[in-house]
């Protein structure tokens, strides 16, 4: 029997793809007593929690909302604000729900302690839930990778940041009514939120992420009992949206209407210049409003647009791999048969299946059996031709179409897979060691066109068969259907 993968040190670098943030639902928490390896996960996520609490009571009753920074000529409002630290990185390390429930509470207690009405305040803390949301969203749709190790990922989040702190910014219209403010104090609560939310951002948030992150990330995914989600329905993306924009419509309407009503009172008792103040406060607000809402559908709806076509794509491809899946075999099979016909050239097929594959499974775990799966892709398609097409049949089977190829030039081309890939060492951990996997081909092809895919695909199935037969690690080349005599 031939030997099995032997483990050897990697000659190469592991390629870092981009996913996104990983995330678990916050239903794991009912899972505590299944799985005591979550009790730590869920103790740090309730300290946050408390702390979002505490702190935001303390901007309440401190005064942290709109504090004076005065930059030689330059005078900004500035807003300490820190549940948004906690809810941002609990969304990007954890998932969503982790990070919308703390700053939920947290603004419903900041807005309670401010003497805002309970109806009033709980509509008014959904403006952190939109703002978080936002973020989250961005960064599963545009896949940020929440450690931002490259800058096209630091650019895209701060972008989204922007867009988010902007639009939940408007609830600061609420506040303002809500407590009466005058039109000064209340533009100075909102320029104070916007820049203090982003200044939280840039300078807390976005550290923490690139330099903690690699090591936290880690540490919550050892503690869960299951792998990471990656994906976020295009359905649940637009209720999202939806949901956003009314939200923070409501929000607007309701600060109006209270800044209408006090005008319609003061008229009566103040000066009209007063009034007119108030007035083109309403006309500033409802142009911020315009605006916030132009730039937040914009971005979003780019984003969905951008999530609609990857899932499009994932209808065809394989999650792991990025490979082609059987979906999309029928109709590039038929139109490279046509292609291939009109250029008077034949049309092959290779089907690989990797050899003891379930060892490595087995010996290193199925981690470490997807990262060979990627591995043993790469190899394939590098191997072969720009024109080629590669599918992941299932399982450790793999089918290449080789568009106008003829029946002398597919073993060549087979021997050249094989030895690619009986070659190469493949990372079965990053920066760790390397196994060596074989894999046996079955190779057919047909000249006279138009083909029968099945046929085609049924023939080198069975000389893969016969290949494993042979030993393994090897090539049986057959005649494609109809093909005998050539």
């Amino acid at each position: 029997m031939p030997a099995q993968p032997s483990l050897v040190k990697p000659d190469a670098e592991t390629v870092r793809s981009s996913r996104g943030p990983g995330w678990w639902p916050l239903a794991n928490l009912t899972r505590l007593r299944a799985y005591p390896r979550l009790q730590p996960i869920a103790g740090a996520w309730l300290v946050s929690v408390l702390l979002s609490l505490l702190t935001s009571f303390a901007n309440v009753h401190l005064g942290w909302n709109g504090i004076p920074l005065h930059l030689g000529p330059l005078t900004l409002d500035l807003t300490i604000y820190p549940p948004l630290v906690f809810s941002v990185l609990a969304a990007a390390w954890l998932g969503p729900g982790w990070g919308l429930i703390p700053i939920y509470l947290a603004n419903l207690t900041s807005a309670i302690a401010s003497g805002m009405s309970l109806p009033l305040a709980a509509l008014f803390a959904l403006a952190g839930v939109v703002e978080t949301g936002m973020l989250w969203g961005s960064m599963v749709i545009f896949q940020i990778e929440p450690d931002l190790p490259r800058w096209r990922d630091l650019g895209l989040f701060l972008l989204a940041s922007l867009a988010a702190v902007a639009a939940s910014s408007l609830a600061a219209i609420t506040w303002s009514a809500a407590h009466a403010l005058p039109p000064r104090e209340a533009q100075s609560i909102w320029r104070g939120w916007l820049v203090g939310d982003l200044f939280l951002i840039v300078v807390v948030v976005a550290p923490l992420l690139y330099l903690a992150g690699p090591r936290i990330r880690p540490w919550v995914q050892r503690h869960f009992p299951d792998r990471p989600r990656y994906e976020f329905s295009y359905a649940s993306s637009v209720a999202a949206l939806v949901a956003s924009l009314a939200i923070l419509g409501v929000l607007v309407f309701i600060g109006v209407l209270q800044l209408a009503s006090s005008i319609q009172v003061e008229a009566r008792e103040i000066a009209s210049s007063s009034v007119l103040h108030q007035l083109s406060e309403i006309v500033f607000v409802l142009a911020l409003l315009t605006v916030a809402l132009v730039v937040a559908t914009g971005l979003f709806g780019y984003a969905l647009a951008h999530l609609g076509e990857q899932q499009r794509r994932e209808a065809v491809h394989d999650g792991l791999t990025g490979l082609l899946n059987r979906r999309a075999f029928p109709d590039l099979f038929r139109l490279e048969s046509e292609r291939s016909r009109r250029l008077g050239k034949g049309i092959g097929l290779l089907f690989l299946d990797l050899d003891y594959f379930k060892e490595v499974n087995d010996r290193y775990g199925h981690d470490a059996g997807d990262r060979v799966l990627v591995s043993v892709s790469e190899v394939i398609r590098h191997t072969l031709r720009e024109t080629d097409h590669v599918f992941r049949w299932g399982g450790e089977e793999f089918i290449a179409l080789l568009p106008h190829t003829s029946s002398q030039e597919l073993p060549g081309v087979a021997e050249r897979v094989r030895g690619a890939l009986a070659e190469r060492l493949l990372p079965i951990t990053e920066g760790g060691p390397a196994v060596r996997v074989t894999a046996s081909i079955g190779a057919t092809a047909s000249d006279s066109l138009p083909a029968d895919a099945e046929a085609l695909i049924t023939a080198a199935d069975r000389a893969c068969y016969e290949a494993k037969d042979r030993g393994r690690n090897s090539v049986q080349v057959v005649a494609g259907p109809g093909e005998a005599a050539a």
